[in-house]
Formats: C-alpha cells, structure tokens, sequence
C-alpha cells in the first residue's frame, strides 16, 4: 500500500512538474510575441501579427491588442489631420493679415514725408482707414466663426418667419445693392415658416447675398424666392453675375478660399463658409449650382419642423 502511493505521489509530481514546465513554456512563448507586438507598435508599423485566431488566452489578448493599437492609429491620425489643419489655418490667417498690414505701414511712411500736399494726404488716410475696416472686419469674422466652431455660442432652431428672415438679411444687404444699382426681387408667403435660429440664420441668408451683390456687376439682378419641399423650407437666392466653374463649386465653401479671378473684390473667403456651418448645425443643408457667366443660384434648406 505504501508502494502505491509512493507511486502516486511520484506520478502526481512528476505530472505537476510537467504542467509547471509546459506553463512556464506558454508564458515566456505569451511574453515574446507581446514584447513583439509591443515593440511593433512603438515602432509604428502597419502590418503586426497579433496571432489572435487562437481559441486561448493569448489569442483573446491579442484581440484587445488590436483594438488598441487600431483606436492608437486613429487616435494618431486625427492628431495629425488637426495639426495640419491648424497649420493651414495659420498660414490662411498670416497670408490675410499680411497685405493690410503691409499697406499700412506703406501709407504710413507716405504720409510722414514732408511737403506732402493736402489732396494726397487725404487720400492716404482714406486708404489706411480703408486698411483699418478690412483688419476689422477680418477680426470679426474669425471672432464669428472660432465662437461658433467652439460651441461657445450654440445655435437654437426654434419655429420662426421666413419672410421676416428673408427681409431683413435684404434689409442688411441693401445698401451695398443700391451702390451698384442692383435690383433684389423677393417672392415669399408671409405665413411661411421653419425651424432656425433667428440671428445666426440672418447672418447665413446675408453672407450669401453679400456674395450675390460682390460678383454682379452694376445693374444687375437678385431674385429671392422661398416655398416648400416634402421636409425642409428651400429659400432660393439667384443672381446673374460672373458665376463660378463647376469644378470650383467643392471649394467656395472652404476657410478662406477666394477664386483666383477674384482678387479685385472685397472679401476674406469666410461667408460661405460660415453660412454652410451654420445652416448645418441646424440639420439643414446649402446647396450651389453655377455657370461661368451666367450666374449663381444658392439653395438654403431649412428644416420644416423640429429634428
């Protein structure tokens, strides 16, 4: 009895050390292929092995192995898609900067020469304060759109008039269209009404009628008209100014681009773009259709009721 299990007890060990051995084989084998993948990781290298087919513990760690590193490389590449963005901010803002300050400073040592006649000294303080507005109105539309981007000022939909929004962006734009002798037509309901904020919406409709009245020439034609699809209030705005190429379209609604053709009118690139945003942010869309020399026709599409 006692050779039994003096037996036993050895066959016990003997299998417990076996166990022992085949374990500690699996975790130095575990061990490697994660310093593997950890070190590939570090590296930053596309293609890792996680061996993660296998029905164990190693496999199942090597799942969340990948996941991790696939959260890291999107993590990465959003890091790296904000840093250039900011980077071309940046250069968009100094290249914008540049010019009035440059101007400026030109005007200023112009107007410290001595013996400097009257006539020509007004004119030189017209253009500087002319310098001064655009710095100013540059300033207050990044202003505009760094509070909106950062949600600082949140837009607000609630039901409201389009007649009303619709007059008193023409009301805001008037002026410059009676400069140019542009005519503005609008065909609205008065009972007409959607889901936007009010201020922001003024402000979207206006920038996109600035435009309208900027690339028309003296003479010209705005045509307001607004009614109803199955869900949204379309307000159609239409003029028969220079127009842009179709495959120019995509990028009127970027930060800061200006055509190149349109380097004799006033502007910073920021209107349409703070008008798409903001028609956005209230679950409604912008839409443009242009021809070269035949005019724009911009499409702002509010939603009819709450989302």
């Amino acid at each position: 009895m006692e050779k039994i299990l003096l037996v036993i007890s050895l066959l016990v060990f003997l299998v417990s050390m076996g166990t022992a051995v085949l374990v500690r084989r699996s975790l130095v084998r575990f061990t490697e292929q994660l310093s593997d993948c950890l070190d590939a990781m570090k590296a930053g290298e596309k293609e890792i092995d996680f061996q993660e087919d296998e029905e164990t513990l190693t496999g199942k760690i090597s799942v969340k192995m990948r996941q991790l590193y696939e959260t890291m490389e999107l993590r990465s590449e959003e890091n790296i898609r904000q840093r250039e963005q900011l980077e071309s901010m940046i250069s968009d803002i100094s290249h914008q900067v540049k010019t009035p300050i440059a101007s400026i400073r030109m005007y200023h040592d112009l107007l410290k020469r001595e013996g400097l006649e009257e006539e020509k000294r007004e004119e030189f303080l017209c253009a500087v304060e002319h310098q001064v507005d655009k710095l100013e109105f540059f300033m207050k539309s990044m202003i505009r759109m760094s509070r909106l981007e950062t949600g600082i000022v949140k837009v607000e939909p609630e039901q409201n008039s389009v007649y009303e929004l619709i007059a008193q962006a023409v009301c805001d734009v008037a002026l410059k269209a009676e400069e140019k002798e542009i005519d503005i037509d609008v065909s609205c309901e008065e009972s007409l009404c959607a889901y936007f904020d009010r201020k922001w919406t003024v402000e979207a409709v206006f920038n996109i009628l600035d435009n309208g009245v900027k690339y028309t020439k003296t003479g010209g034609k705005l045509e307001i008209s607004a009614g109803k699809t199955d869900f949204f209030v379309r307000i159609k705005i239409k003029d028969n100014g220079r127009g842009i190429a179709e495959a120019r379209i995509p990028d009127i609604f970027k930060r800061f681009y200006r055509e190149p053709e349109s380097a004799d009118v006033e502007g910073v690139g920021i209107g349409l773009y703070l008008a798409r945003e903001i028609v956005m942010k209230q679950k409604g869309f912008l839409e443009v259709r242009s021809k070269v020399g035949e005019g724009t026709e911009a499409y702002v599409n509010l939603p009819l009721e709450r989302m």
